[in-house]
């Protein structure tokens, strides 16, 4: 008979489900329901109390399998400790709902669930013929509720959930702990771990989420968990809405999540699952500070590191003590997204020339009420600046069901320009000045940072090329070379971008002017791309490459005496073997033009994730 080669598993194992409550009447208490019973499928049993993936491979070498221990083949009988004859999990599980000055009756509903705010789920012990091998499971779940004080005004999202992730700290310390801050439930237990399960106040999680999600992070290594972000696949409510952008999420590789992060927050927020530590390591979420502030309280500022030149006025953010960030010495320094237009206070507006004071007087997302919104693109950014990993959980069926209402959710309202700006902030952070800390090595940091720092192309001179530029900082926008686009109108009628207002004259190319090698005749054909509103198909207007492509050496349109003072760039000024090796911010939006744009792209020879990156 076979000796067991290691012990089984006893964990005990926190979740706190996050739920930020906001006029939520209609759906809350569906939500709370969903998460509140949870349950541990059978097939995940054995895999938390031992075989995970590496038992697994231990299995495969030796021979041996779960049915071997079964049957009895494997000797676990007359080890010196007892847990090696069996395993146990237990999760305990709190639903920590916060309600953030809700003016409807989401409090009522929530405070009504109070009867359910215990529930115990339990797998028996399970034994073989010989009693040589067991394994158990538990959930233990119960609802922590907190909500703003009376008289005052929702916060946003961020701060919410910052709130509920406090809650179970708060229940704890009204119950029994030893001295180390160990409670009694976890004593006696091998392994402990704490998690965060985020999910929106209008959205169902699937009864097997919590333990699904949990068992796939406890099989990755210590230091992986603790920096990974995990996402899980979602289903639709009503079925079928948004499909585009739900079959995009849910069908992204793992390498796919971090290549297209500036499109689009790869992993849905409702389906986050990640460590505790590493949350409160991230400072948590952006929060804005309360509308009803008083001068004296506006007053108190936190600097902030977002990565941006020590020289920059505009590194300081409106924020309370809500959570410290550098406001005393000694305190830690979190990375914070956010764009430079979005914290332009009277302390800054009075520095400003009269010309940026006639375009904040007209400003369209006002200073600080934008810092609520977005909350998951600024802590996602926060997460991968840190170094963070990204995962897809994958499982049939899904595993959260992700309600759509047109036009009521935050996310919905979130203005585009934010998004965009919120975007260019990030990536000019993380690929243009290299501020990460990723575990590459600064060498490769430093030599990817230094190749966009040299000059870089924008592709698109259309809408969101331009705004993208414009949403970039002074130094970072002054290194643009030129944009480049398929547009035959744009190349070889308008020629060059010119902003007066930012002293920018910035020309037109075809895109094959970017190319290493010679682009076959198949490809430059694409010409144009006419994309119809709702369709994703497109247009490719039939003219060569030597029809569409601007000629290099025509000489420069004169300038009037206004635009004299513009930083001139013409065409002949730039070296073909400069275009040729100049990264490429792509600010046309992927998987809309029947791959066209893919093609396009990929003929230029860039590699993606280095001196290409897709920004819409």
């Amino acid at each position: 008979m076979q000796k067991l080669p290691f012990k089984f598993k006893r964990l005990f194992v926190k979740v706190d489900v996050i739920i930020a409550v906001y006029n939520a009447e209609s759906t809350i208490e569906e939500t709370v329901r969903s998460a509140i019973h949870q349950v541990i499928p059978d097939h995940l049993i054995n895999q938390l109390c031992g075989f995970n993936s590496a038992h697994d491979r231990l299995f495969n070498s030796k021979g041996i399998t779960s049915s071997s221990l079964e049957e009895g083949i494997i000797d676990t009988v007359g080890r010196e400790d007892t847990s090696s004859n069996g395993g146990s999990v237990h999760f305990d599980i709190c639903v920590c709902c916060y309600n953030d000055a809700s003016t409807d009756k989401s409090i009522e509903i929530i405070q009504s669930l109070e009867k359910e705010r215990t529930w115990i789920f339990s797998i028996p012990k399970a034994t073989t013929g010989n009693e040589a091998y067991y394994y158990d499971g538990t959930m233990q779940t119960r609802l922590l509720i907190g909500t703003a004080p009376t008289g005052t005004t929702s916060r946003g999202a961020g701060y919410a959930r910052n709130q509920a992730v406090k809650l179970r700290d708060s229940y704890e310390t009204t119950t029994n702990a030893n001295n180390n801050g160990v409670s009694k439930q976890e004593q006696g237990y091998e392994e402990c771990a704490h998690f965060l399960c985020i999910l929106d106040s209008d959205d169902i999680m699937h009864p097997t989420r919590i333990a699904e999600q949990a068992s796939t992070m406890l099989s990755l290594g210590t230091e992986q968990r603790q920096k990974t972000l995990m996402g899980c696949q979602f289903d639709r409510i009503p079925k079928d809405s948004t499909q585009h952008y739900s079959q995009w999420a849910n069908s992204l590789s793992n390498e796919r999540l971090y290549l297209e992060q500036f499109r689009e927050c790869t992993l849905l927020q409702p389906t986050w699952f990640l460590s505790k530590a590493w949350f409160e390591r991230l400072g948590g979420y952006l929060e804005a500070p309360a509308s009803d502030m008083d001068e004296t309280n506006r007053s108190k500022r936190a600097r902030i590191d977002p990565g941006s030149k020590p020289d920059d006025k505009k590194s300081d953010i409106l924020h309370d003590d809500t959570i410290a960030i550098d406001t005393d010495e000694g305190s830690k320094q979190f990375y914070r997204l956010f764009h430079p237009s979005e914290i332009l206070d009277s302390t800054i507006t009075n520095d400003a020339t009269d010309h940026e004071k006639r375009k904040l007087s007209t400003h369209e997302e006002k200073p600080p009420t934008t810092l609520r919104l977005a909350e998951d693109s600024r802590f996602f950014h926060a997460h991968l600046h840190a170094g963070g990993r990204l995962h897809l959980h994958r499982t049939s069926p899904p595993l959260v069901s992700y309600r759509h209402r047109s036009g009521m959710s935050q996310s919905s309202n979130t203005p585009r320009k934010l998004l965009l700006k919120l975007r260019a902030k990030a990536w000019e952070d993380l690929v243009f000045h290299g501020n990460t800390n990723d575990s590459c090595s600064e060498s490769a940091r430093t030599c990817n940072s230094t190749k966009w720092a040299s000059g870089f192309a924008i592709w698109s001179a259309g809408r969101d090329g331009k705004d993208f530029l414009k949403a970039l900082s002074p130094a970072c926008r002054s290194k643009v070379v030129c944009f480049v686009d398929v547009d035959q109108r744009k190349i070889e009628k308008i020629k060059w971008y010119e902003n007066r207002d930012l002293g920018l004259r910035i020309p037109i190319l075809h895109f094959s002017v970017l190319a290493k090698n010679k682009i076959s005749e198949q490809v430059t054909s694409f010409g144009r791309i006419d994309k119809k509103c709702g369709d994703d198909d497109f247009n490719p207007v039939s003219k060569h490459l030597e029809q569409t492509k601007v000629d290099i050496s025509r000489e420069t349109p004169s300038l009037s005496k206004t635009q004299n003072t513009i930083k001139r760039k013409t065409h002949n000024s730039i070296d073909t073997k400069v275009l040729q090796q100049l990264p490429v911010a792509v600010c046309v939006a992927m998987y809309r033009t029947n791959g066209a744009l893919e093609s396009n792209v990929a003929s230029i020879s860039r590699i993606e994730g280095e001196d290409l990156w897709h920004i819409i």
